[in-house]
């Protein structure tokens, strides 16, 4: 805790209500997109370029039947892969800038949610240094998990290829099933990206309740068409950080962690234990 926000509300405006619950703060989905023009798309673009001389390296070696044609092959996806990793040396620092954006987004929205319940400007008590670790965190899984879109993408191409090269399958056979293959990471990386936003967004909610010194929070559903009825459930249900065991003690899938979780929070700024 760097500062205790009840006593700056008491302080402030001498609240006859004990408590209050603040505007949960939510990262639009434009950042999402952000994100997967951050890196993702580039590994998808990568791929795609590739497939033209994937199908022409796969026509000459059932044309030839040769040994060495599906070597061929085997060095165009390996050369695949070299650019990738090239990439990959200089996509962290576009997803700093990502990560900065939805922080300094995050900073004013969880500004402006603090002034209209509590009326205490906490401006010059936060910034960007305060959630370095929260950042970083993300910023690290986003480049195992654009590595991961790039091998998961490997991995079917190659497999199309030399299943199709055994079986020998029509070119344009495995062309279209080589496309559908990048087209699926491209879904895939999609759906990431669009999982990563609420991620960042939920960590940098704990971070700065914490920072505050509010333990006591709220689950927020995410109301999607494919929920979790066991989050459903939760809409609204009262927890604490503090709370050893109980009811109120937070359950092990905090919102927005799980794989596609949408959920989220919100602080209840309570004057309990405040003299």
């Amino acid at each position: 805790m760097r500062f205790s926000l009840a006593q700056l509300w008491r302080r402030t405006r001498n609240p006859r209500r004990r408590e209050v619950v603040l505007r949960p703060v939510v990262i639009p989905a434009t950042m999402a997109g952000d994100l997967y023009r951050a890196g993702y798309s580039d590994v998808v673009a990568i791929w795609a370029s590739a497939i033209d001389p994937i199908i022409a390296a796969y026509e000459r070696s059932l044309s030839e039947l040769t040994q060495d044609s599906p070597q061929e092959i085997g060095s165009i996806v390996s050369s695949v892969e070299s650019t990738v990793l090239g990439l990959l040396l200089t996509v962290r620092l576009r997803l700093e800038r990502w990560a900065q954006n939805v922080e300094r987004l995050h900073r004013m929205k969880w500004r402006l949610s603090v002034l209209s319940a509590s009326g205490v400007d906490i401006n010059t008590m936060i910034g960007p240094e305060d959630v370095r670790t929260t950042l970083g965190a993300a910023i690290e899984a986003n480049v195992g998990l654009i590595r991961s879109v790039s091998d998961q993408a490997r991995q079917r191409i190659s497999n199309e290829v030399f299943e199709g090269l055994r079986a020998r399958k029509p070119a344009r056979e495995v062309a279209a099933a080589i496309r559908e293959d990048v087209g699926m990471s491209r879904r895939r990386a999609l759906m990431i990206a669009s999982d990563q936003t609420v991620k960042i967004t939920e960590s940098l909610n704990e971070a700065r309740r914490s920072q505050a010194g509010i333990s006591t929070w709220e689950w927020v559903s995410s109301h999607k068409l494919h929920f979790r009825p066991e989050h459903a459930v939760r809409d609204g249900k009262r927890y604490d950080d503090d709370a050893k065991s109980g009811a109120h003690k937070p359950p092990a899938d905090r919102p927005g962690q799980l794989i596609h979780c949408g959920c989220t929070s919100r602080a209840v700024l309570s004057l309990d234990g405040e003299f």
